[in-house]
């Protein structure tokens, strides 16, 4: 089918604001402001279309790599925006996410180097022409995207890119500057405005795409989140081979395997905006973090509600935590309004979350997982079909 890749981009997009929240915490539609700024140099620069397309793609996966990062140093060294600038392990991290992303023209190292400094004095100590133009133009706007969330007055903005114009690429500079110098640029990366803008800008190359390759872009959201918590560092991609056992026992269809990965990938999308102390709290959930975490499927179906194609994955990835006598969330959903796919993939995140370690409790083997899972059934909460073939499916695995 036909897909607009950076409209589902920028869709999935938000989510990595909410990843960045507990550190960046007035970092509300970074990634699109990042990418528009970035798109509107390129614009200045006559970029065509096909590299302006590969650009906002890597403007809006620029900060991928955080959360990673994050299990990887101290939370509480990071801050505030501008200290995220100097740590390179996010860019590190961010470079190895984008492996299987399918840009129009793949340009290696352009998440690696976003926060090279033009003189040679990033942290990786290359200079000029030696940094990809891609994370120059990066570079600026994100430079620019970070004061501006903070607060900054635009003229505050401008005097600070002038103090460090050593850091910028001399012709993006002067590029940003002239922009820098009409109302309408800072206007258009306004929160109410910046995603419209954005898509406006967006070139029009629509895509053929099948779920398979849809996925290369489903596994990168599925690493960030897992790398939310220590604790869930392999729960997505988990149930998304687990998914696909069962799905490849069950025969299902090729369009249907794909998109039951993707939903596998993407269910706990949500969970990024949830805050870690309660993720990784080792005690009882009092009432007020209970719901918060219950409401973490509402907040996967709005993100995904709105990408063209992906209606089957936005209820099978939303439902995984509805049971059959309607005593789940969010919905309250019953077996009447549960299909088969959506049953499989409630078995399996729980399945997959009483296996794994979890704050307050070692892992389960697979027998006591499978034998609370027929409690369940039995309690009418879950499919017993599918508990039935898992126990068969993963008992030796």
């Amino acid at each position: 089918m036909l897909f607009n890749v950076n409209e589902l981009l920028i869709s999935l997009s938000k989510t990595l604001d909410f990843s960045e929240k507990e550190v960046l915490h007035n970092n509300t539609n970074h990634g699109m402001r990042v990418a528009y700024i970035s798109a509107r140099i390129a614009h200045a620069l006559s970029m065509s279309d096909r590299h302006l397309f590969d650009l906002i793609s890597y403007s809006l996966l620029h900060d991928n790599g955080v959360m990673a990062s994050l299990q990887n140093s101290s939370r509480f060294q990071l801050e505030t925006e501008i200290s995220m600038e100097m740590n390179s392990a996010h860019c590190i991290e961010g470079e190895k996410n984008i492996e299987t992303f399918p840009f129009l023209n793949r340009q290696q190292n352009v998440i690696l180097y976003h926060h090279e400094h033009y003189d040679g004095s990033g942290f990786f100590g290359i200079s000029g022409n030696q940094i990809p133009l891609y994370s120059r133009i990066i570079a600026l706007a994100d430079y620019v995207a970070i004061r501006y969330s903070l607060g900054w007055d635009c003229d505050d903005i401008v005097k600070s890119v002038k103090q460090n114009r050593r850091f910028f690429d001399p012709v993006v500079y002067d590029a940003m500057l002239e922009l820098s110098g009409h109302l309408e640029f800072w206007l258009g990366m306004d929160d109410m405005f910046v995603k419209n803008t954005l898509i406006s800008m967006m070139p029009r190359v629509i895509r053929e795409f099948n779920y398979k390759q849809i996925r290369s872009i489903s596994q990168i959201f599925s690493r960030v989140i897992d790398a939310k918590s220590p604790f869930t560092g392999s729960h997505s991609r988990g149930i998304s081979e687990k998914t696909g056992f069962i799905c490849q026992y069950y025969e299902f269809d090729d369009t249907t395997y794909w998109q039951m990965r993707i939903a596998a990938d993407l269910h706990d999308l949500g969970k990024l905006a949830v805050s870690n102390s309660i993720l990784d709290k080792p005690g009882k959930l009092n009432k007020k973090e209970t719901m918060i975490i219950q409401s973490h499927p509402f907040y996967t179906r709005k993100i995904i509600e709105t990408i063209k194609g992906f209606e089957n994955i936005t209820e099978w990835a939303s439902n995984h935590h509805e049971k059959l006598n309607g005593s789940g969330y969010p919905y309250g959903l019953n077996a009447n309004q549960l299909d088969f796919n959506s049953r499989i993939l409630a078995c399996v995140d729980i399945y997959q979350a009483l296996t794994e370690d979890r704050p307050y409790r070692k892992r389960m083997s697979h027998g006591a997982a499978i034998k609370i899972m027929q409690n369940m059934v039995q309690d009418g909460l879950i499919e017993p079909s599918v508990t039935e073939d898992m126990d068969s499916i993963f008992k030796d695995s």
